[in-house]
Formats: structure tokens, sequence, C-alpha cells
């Protein structure tokens, strides 16, 4: 993009100077003609003079005129002096003065009054080629040359220290390490690139204080939990008492509470320190999802799971890893707000894999649908619904990594539709193909 907008300013100024300079030079041309007469104007002005009887009534000296110009080759008419409107022009000719006007490209005009007479004479001389003409378009050619050359020296510099901060900025929000920019002190963006090697130490700098954070927290907070899990089983142990069995269970559900949200703290610090190179490889899908159907245990277990592979047998490429991360998360929140159906579709559109999760929940408001990919974001705090908004937070992350989106839809079923869609490289083949 930088490319383009340095080729474009670049021809744009370049040709905005030709043009200007072309054209002020004729407009200077056209508006000041040059009024200098020769040695040969005077004398073909002082010939006909001399052959002309100014005693002679107008149309008789007219046809002299005429008769005159036609032996000498050149084109001559015969005005009257009160033809010239009132101007600094007809005062010249008036005076007696010999004036040359710039008719045209191929013809200048020379006006003069013959004598004292009320008559003026006006001559068309062809024009001759300018010794040296070529040598100045030449000239001019190599000063326009010489301008383009000074722009580009400016401009480059300019243009390629701007697109060493795009791609620094580009490395930087992919999260790609990279070193920091370097300017020479006299660029024009130097400083805008002292700012930016500021701001991008001052974030690195926060980014790993929030990561060393996240993990003392969540480390130092594994000791005392567990502690207070050996401590409710010494306790169950001791004591017989219903009401203590009770006060025993809803302590060991606060625990495992606790031990859930360390997990996924340290899960989600895991994907913010990820560098993001991913290992795609082709896998089934549909086979992984089965999995996971058959397995109910792991999602709530009163759940209907509908299944909607439209693959036919295609790969599908991803780094298998991060997507059964995604699949588990969507799966999970999808079986907590749903009544009684949680479906799952599986397609190819176009070049890109498709995975529509729906529910017939209470689905999810428009206004709402940005905000539940955020960090810590929960739009229902009940005590029937677990969760911490961590989870969509993490596939929206993990589906960025794979150059693709998740968007939330209505479903069919009255609740939600979670759509992942990611890009599919060039490589296609069946999983029946695969050896």
């Amino acid at each position: 993009m930088l490319k383009r907008a340095f080729f474009s300013l670049y021809l744009l100024v370049v040709l905005a100077i030709f043009a200007a300079g072309w054209g002020l030079d004729r407009f200077y041309q056209s508006m000041v003609p040059s009024t200098h007469s020769d040695a040969a104007d005077q004398a073909l002005f002082a010939l006909l003079q001399t052959r002309l009887d100014t005693n002679l009534p107008e149309t008789s000296l007219a046809a002299a005129l005429q008769q005159e110009s036609q032996a000498i080759g050149l084109r001559a008419d015969l005005y009257r002096l009160d033809d010239f409107a009132r101007s600094t022009l007809r005062e010249q000719i008036a005076s007696g003065e010999r004036v040359a006007v710039s008719g045209s490209e191929q013809y200048r005009e020379l006006y003069q009054r013959l004598g004292d007479s009320a008559y003026v004479l006006r001559l068309q001389i062809p024009r001759q080629p300018v010794e040296g003409q070529s040598v100045r378009d030449l000239l001019l050619l190599v000063f326009y040359l010489l301008l383009a050359g000074v722009i580009f020296l400016w401009i480059w510099p300019l243009i390629r220290d701007l697109r060493s901060l795009q791609q620094q900025t580009h490395s930087f929000g992919r999260g790609t390490p990279s070193e920091r920019i370097s300017l020479h002190s006299r660029s024009a963006v130097y400083q805008l690139g002292v700012e930016f090697n500021r701001m991008q130490a001052r974030i690195d700098e926060l980014l790993d204080s929030y990561r060393e954070m996240t993990y003392a927290v969540s480390h130092e907070l594994r000791t005392p939990l567990t502690r207070m899990k050996f401590a409710l089983e010494l306790g169950e142990q001791i004591t017989q008492s219903p009401q203590m069995q009770k006060h025993l269970a809803s302590l060991r559900a606060d625990v495992a509470e606790m031990d859930t949200l360390i997990n996924q703290l340290l899960s989600y610090a895991g994907f913010e320190a990820q560098t993001q190179v991913l290992i795609q490889q082709p896998g089934d899908l549909a086979a992984l999802v089965r999995q996971w159907q058959t397995n109910q245990g792991v999602f709530s277990a009163h759940i209907q799971w509908q299944l909607m592979d439209e693959l036919n047998g295609d790969f599908i490429y991803c780094e298998w890893p991060l997507m059964e991360c995604v699949l588990h998360n969507l799966l999970s929140n999808a079986s907590r707000y749903a009544r009684e159906c949680v479906r799952v579709t599986l397609r190819r559109e176009g070049e890109d894999a498709v995975v529509l999760v729906e529910d017939d929940g209470r689905g999810i408001l428009p206004a709402d649908r940005e905000r539940v990919f955020e960090s810590f974001v929960r739009l229902r705090k009940t005590t029937e619904v677990k969760g911490f908004g961590l989870g969509l937070a993490i596939v929206r992350r993990i589906m960025g990594w794979h150059l693709g989106s998740c968007r939330v839809l209505d479903s069919e079923l009255g609740g939600a539709c979670l759509e992942l869609r990611w890009p599919q490289p060039a490589v296609s083949g069946r999983l029946s193909d695969s050896p």
C-alpha cells in the first residue's frame, strides 16, 4: 500500500510541476509576445513604403500592396489606424513604432504605420526555426529530470521509513517477536520511531508483568487449595453429621470452582504468551465431535445432541489441540444454556471451513453479541449457570490465529448460534484417500 502511495504521490508531484512549467511558459509566450523586430524586417518595411504611394485612394493602395506582397511572397494587409481600439498597441503603432505580435505557431505578425498617413501595414512572416531550439528543449528536459530526481530523493526515504513503521506495527499487532525499529536520526519520522519503540517497550513490560502475576497468583493459590482438599477428605472421614456433610459438600464445590478458575487463568495466560505460529494438519472434525457426543458426561447429561455432518469425509486443516479447546468451550457453553437440545453443523463454504454450534436456550441479545467475546464478561450471573467469562474470549483469540472469525447468530432452535469460520489451504483431499 505504501509503495502505491509513493508512486502515486511521486507521479502527481512530477506531472504537476511539468504541466505547470510548460503551461506557464506557453501562457507567457501568448500573453507577452516579443516586440523585437530585426534588421530584415526593417528593410522589408522600408522597401514597401518606398514602393507604395500613400496619396492614392484606399482601393488603389490596397491593390498595389497586394501586387507587391505577391512579388515578395508574403501576405500583406492594409488597415486604417481607426480600425484599432484604443490601447497600448494602437499608441505604439500611431507613434510610428514597428510592433511584432505572436500570431500563431506558423506566422508572426508585424504592424507599422505608413509614414504620417492614416494607413497601417500588416505583414505575416513565416516563423523560422530558432537556432539552438533542440538544445533548449534538451536542457529543459534535463531540468525536469533533475527536479524529478530531487523529489525522489526527498520522498523515497520518507516512504521507506513509514513502510518500516508499518511492518513493525503489523508484527507487533500480531504478537510476533521483533526487534525495535531503527531509523536514521535525520529521518523525517525519527521522533515517531522513537516514540513507537518507547510504546512497544512499555506494552511488552506490562504484558510480561501481567503474565508473571497471573502465573504467580495461580500457582500460589494451588498450595492452599490442595491443603483444603486434604482437610475436606479428612473431615468427611471424621464427622458423620448430615448437617456437617452438607457444609463440607458446599465447601468442596467452592474449592472445585476455584480450582477451575485457576486452570482457566493459566490456560488464558498461556494463550496470551503463545507466539501464534500454527502447525495446521488435516483431520476428521466430525469424528472429534462424535467422540464428545458419546461421552456426554463431560457436559450436561440431559442434553440431546445433534450432529449434521456435511463435510462428506473432507479433510479439515487446523491446529488440532487449539481447535479441540475451541470446540470444548463452545459445546460446554451451549450445554450450560440449552434447555433440551444442542446441534453441531459441519460444512465447507467455498475455501472456508464452517462450524455452527446452536442451542435452544434464551439466546443472546444483539447488543451483547460482541461483549460475550471480552475477557471476564458474563451476561447472566446466576447460581444455576457457572462460568468465569473466559471461554469465548479464548475461542475468538484462537480463531484469530487461524485467520478466521467467531460470531453470534440467531439459531433456528430459538437460542444462540456460534459460527466458526476459517480459511482452508489450497491442498484438498478426503479422509478415505489418506494412507
